[in-house]
C-alpha cells in the first residue's frame, strides 16, 4: 500500500473519533435507513447458547453504536460546511456496486481464513466492516451519493470497511511501512482501533475457550508448569476449534495466559519485546502509556493489584507522562486515566482487600518507600503535587496520620492533570515563575568583561551572592571564569551551586576544591557568542535549571537559579590546561596495541584529525610508532604539528625522504619497553607542548640513551607530533 492510500486510511480512523455528532436522534437517522435482514447462520448451534448470545449481543452492541457513527457522518453534518466544500462525484452503477460488494466477500472471507473462525464467531469480528458496507445495499444512502448531496465516494466507503477487516497482523505491517513516530494524532487514532480489534478478537477466543472448557480442564501437566505456555506448543491434541485459534492467535499478537488465581486459561495480548516494539519505535513517544496498557492489561484481579507495588508504582509514572501531554481522545485517554486513578488509589488509600497499615496503625514499610518515590520528583506534575502534602504529614507524625490524607478524594489526581494541562500546578505548588529574560552577548566585547570586572571585585569582598540578585546568567558564568583567570579559585567554589560541590565520596569542602584545582581554559574560549534562551527553563520545586550556550565552541554550561532568585554555576567541569596534564608510565606494547586501534581509525576515507581531539597523548605516540611500523609515512604526516613556530616541511619533501624527518633513530620493534607523558608550559608561540619520555631497551639497543624524548604540541583538535619530534622544543 502506498503513502497516499495509507494516509487517507489514517485519516478516516482520526475522522472516526471526530464526527460523530455530540446529539441527534437514532431513530430520525434510521427512518432514512431501509431495514435489512440479517441472513442467519447454517451452521449448527454450539450447545454453549448462552455465552454466544452473550457475544453476539455485546456485538450488536458496538456495531450499532458504530453504524450510528458512520451514518451520523453522512446524515448529520453541518449543511452550511456541506456547501462549502468540493462535491466528489463517483459513478453509481448496479454494475459497480455488485463489483464492490463482491470484492468485499472474497476480502472478507479470506480475513475469516485466515483466522480460521466460523462465520457465528468471525461475523462478530467483522461487525464494524459489515455495518460499513451494507451501506452500499441502502437505497437512501445511494440517493444521496446520486443526488451529491453525500460527499464521500462508494470507493472510500468499500476501502473503510476493507480497513475494518484489517487483522491486527496486517496493521502491524502497514505501520512498520509508514511509521506515525511524529504524527500523534494518527497514533491514537492507529492504536484505538489496533486496541480494538485486539480485543475483539481475545473476546472471541475466550469464548472459544469457555466452549471447550472440558477438554481444557482434561488436559494435564505438571504441578511447577505454566499450562497455557505448554498448550501453545501441543494443541494438535485439542478439538479443532481449539486447535485453529491456538495456531493463529500469536500473529495477532494474542496469546494464551493462565490467570494467577483462578488458574483458569484465557487469552491476552502478547508481551514478547518484538510486538511491543514495533508499536513504541513506530508510534509517537506521547502514546508510551497506550501501547504500555495494551500488552499490561487488566492491572488488576478484581480488587487486588496484579504487579509488586514499586511496579506499579513506576507505571503509574509513565501513565502520568501520556495523560499530560497526548491529545485527549474518547477512546484511549478515559481507559488509561481510570486505570490510574484506580492504581493511585489502591495505593495511597488501601481497600477491605488491600491493608496498608499495620495493627498499630503505621503505614507499612514498603507503602512508605512507594508514597516517597510517587513525591519524590523535583517536577510539577500531578502525582508530585497529592503526595507531597501526604508524606510530609505522614514522616512528621511517625507515618501514622495525614490531614492531607484524610481529605484525599478519589478524583484528586484527575483534578491535577486539569490543573497541568491548564499550566496552572507549577503555580499551585511552588508559586509565581519568575520573567526571565532571553540574552545573546557577541564577542569580543569589551563592555561586557569590564561589566563582568566590576560583579568579581564586589562579590570577591566577601562572596556574598546577594551581590549577584539581578545579574543575568551569562555574566554570573563570565565572574566564574574570570576568577579562574585571576587564580582564584575560592571565589569559584562560592559561586557554583550545591549540586556541583558533591562528588560520589561526598560533599566538597571549600579547602579540598582549592587544594586540587587547576587552572583551566575558559568556557567562553573561541566563542563567537554566548546565549540564554528564557524557553530553556524548567522547574525542579523551588529552583530552576536552564544552560548558557556558546556559538564558536558549540557548548552548553548548566546553570540553576536558586530559591534566592540568583543564577549559579552547576558544573565543576572545566578542561584542564595542557601544562597540567601527566600520564604515569605505560607499557609501550600496550601504548601500540592502543596506536593500532586508533590507527585502523584515522585510515577511515571519512574520518577526519578533528575527531583526535580527546585522544590521550601518549595514544597519539602509539598511532605515530605503528604507522612507521606499517610504512605509512602519510599518515605521519598528518600527526605533525602545522600551526604557528612549525618547522614543518611540505607533504612531498616529507615523503622523499621520510625517515630523515620522522624520527632518529629509526624505529624497530622492541627498541622501547614503557613510556610517560608530563605537560609543559605555553612556548613564545603561546603553543602548549609536552614530551613523552621513551624508556630504551639498553640490552638491546646499547648505543642509545636510557630515555628518548619525544616533543609534542597542543591543538584545539588535540595532540600533534612535533615535526623532528626528538630534538629540542621549539624556542
Amino acid at each position: 500500500m502506498d503513502n497516499d492510500q495509507f494516509e487517507k486510511r489514517m485519516e478516516f480512523l482520526k475522522k472516526s473519533y471526530d464526527r460523530v455528532p455530540s446529539s441527534f436522534d437514532p431513530d430520525e437517522v434510521f427512518k432514512h435507513i431501509d431495514e435489512e435482514k440479517v441472513p442467519q447462520s447454517n451452521k449448527k448451534k454450539s450447545s454453549n447458547r448462552g455465552f454466544r448470545q452473550n457475544l453476539t449481543i455485546w456485538a450488536m452492541g458496538i456495531a450499532s453504536m458504530f453504524i450510528i457513527g458512520i451514518i451520523g457522518t453522512g446524515y448529520v453534518l453541518d449543511q452550511k460546511q456541506k456547501s462549502e466544500e468540493e462535491i466528489i462525484q463517483s459513478p453509481v452503477t448496479d454494475e459497480h456496486i455488485e463489483s464492490l460488494l463482491k470484492r468485499y466477500e472474497e476480502e472478507r472471507e479470506n480475513r475469516r481464513e485466515m483466522l480460521k473462525l466460523d462465520e457465528v464467531f468471525f461475523k462478530h469480528y467483522a461487525s464494524y466492516a459489515d455495518s460499513t458496507i451494507k451501506l452500499l445495499e441502502n437505497e437512501s444512502y445511494l440517493e444521496m451519493v446520486r443526488a451529491g448531496t453525500e460527499k464521500t465516494p462508494l470507493e472510500e466507503t468499500y476501502n473503510r470497511a476493507i480497513d475494518e477487516l484489517k487483522l491486527p497482523s496486517e496493521m502491524l505491517n502497514d505501520l512498520r511501512a509508514n511509521s506515525l513516530q511524529n504524527d500523534e494524532r494518527g497514533s491514537i487514532a492507529f492504536l484505538g482501533e489496533y486496541r480494538r480489534k485486539v480485543q475483539m478478537l481475545i473476546e472471541i477466543y475466550d469464548q472459544i475457550l469457555k466452549e471447550n472448557k472440558e477438554a481444557i480442564d482434561a488436559y494435564e501437566v505438571g504441578p511447577h508448569v505454566d499450562k497455557a505456555e505448554i498448550m501453545s506448543l501441543s494443541s494438535k491434541s485439542f478439538p479443532e476449534q481449539l486447535q485453529n485459534i491456538i495456531g493463529t492467535m500469536r500473529d495477532q499478537s494474542i496469546r494464551l495466559h493462565t490467570e494467577k488465581y483462578s488458574g483458569e486459561i484465557r487469552t491476552r495480548h502478547n508481551n514478547y519485546y518484538f510486538f511491543y516494539s514495533d508499536l513504541a519505535f513506530n508510534l509517537h513517544h506521547h502514546t508510551d502509556a497506550y501501547i504500555q496498557m495494551m500488552v499490561e492489561e487488566p492491572y488488576m484481579y478484581g480488587p487486588i493489584l496484579q504487579y509488586p507495588l514499586n511496579e506499579m508504582a513506576y507505571k503509574l509514572g509513565r501513565m502520568e507522562q501520556t495523560l499530560i501531554n497526548v491529545e485527549q481522545d474518547q477512546s484511549l485517554y478515559p481507559v488509561l486515566e481510570s486505570y490510574y486513578l484506580t492504581i493511585f488509589n489502591d495505593l495511597v488509600k488501601g481497600s477491605e482487600y488491600t491493608k496498608i497499615f499495620d495493627e498499630d496503625g503505621v503505614l507499612l514499610p514498603d507503602y512508605q518507600d512507594v508514597w516517597r518515590g510517587l513525591a519524590a520528583t523535583g517536577d510539577a506534575r500531578p502525582l508530585a503535587y497529592v503526595m507531597q502534602p501526604i508524606v510530609k504529614e505522614m514522616e512528621a507524625s511517625g507515618w501514622r496520620e495525614s490531614k492531607s490524607w484524610d481529605s484525599l478524594s478519589y478524583d484528586a489526581l484527575k483534578d491535577a492533570i486539569v490543573l497541568y494541562r491548564e499550566g496552572q500546578l507549577e503555580y499551585y505548588m511552588y508559586g509565581e515563575r519568575p520573567d526571565f529574560k532571553s540574552e545573546t552577548i557577541q564577542f569580543p566585547n569589551e563592555s561586557f568583561w569590564n561589566e563582568v570586572q566590576e560583579l568579581y571585585s564586589d562579590f570577591k569582598k566577601a562572596h556574598d551572592k546577594s551581590v549577584l540578585k539581578g545579574a543575568s546568567p551569562i555574566h554570573v558564568l563570565g565572574v566564574f571564569n574570570y576568577a579562574n583567570e585571576m587564580d582564584d579559585p575560592e571565589t569559584m567554589f562560592h559561586l557554583l551551586n550545591e549540586n556541583a560541590t558533591y562528588s560520589e565520596y561526598g560533599e566538597i569542602e571549600l579547602n579540598d576544591y582549592v587544594k586540587n584545582w587547576r587552572k583551566s581554559f575558559s568556557h567562553f574560549r573561541n566563542a563567537t557568542e554566548a546565549r540564554f534562551d528564557q524557553n530553556t527553563v524548567y522547574r525542579s520545586q523551588v529552583k530552576f535549571h536552564s544552560h548558557v550556550s556558546f556559538t564558536g565552541s558549540d557548548t552548553e554550561i548548566q546553570m540553576i537559579f536558586n530559591e534566592d532568585g540568583i543564577w549559579e554555576v552547576n558544573t565543576r567541569y572545566m578542561e584542564t590546561l595542557p601544562s597540567y596534564l601527566m600520564f604515569p608510565e605505560r607499557g609501550f606494547k600496550d601504548i601500540l596495541n592502543f596506536g593500532e586501534y586508533t590507527y585502523q581509525s584515522v585510515n577511515l576515507p571519512d574520518f577526519e584529525m578533528k575527531y583526535l581531539r580527546g585522544a590521550p597523548p601518549l595514544d597519539i605516540v602509539g598511532v605515530y610508532f605503528y604507522g612507521a611500523n606499517r610504512g605509512n609515512y602519510e599518515l605521519q604526516y598528518k600527526l605533525f604539528f602545522q600551526g604557528d613556530g612549525s618547522e614543518v616541511v611540505d607533504k612531498e619533501t616529507f615523503l622523499e625522504n621520510p625517515e630523515k624527518y620522522s624520527q632518529s633513530p629509526s624505529y624497530e620493534d622492541g627498541m622501547y619497553t614503557k613510556a610517560s607523558f608530563q605537560g609543559l608550559e605555553q612556548d613564545e608561540n603561546g603553543n602548549y607542548q609536552g614530551v613523552a619520555t621513551l624508556i630504551v631497551d639498553t640490552e638491546l639497543y646499547p648505543e642509545l640513551p636510557s630515555e628518548m624524548k619525544f616533543h609534542m604540541i597542543w591543538t584545539e583538535e588535540g595532540w600533534r607530533v612535533k615535526f623532528n619530534p626528538f630534538e629540542q622544543p621549539m624556542r
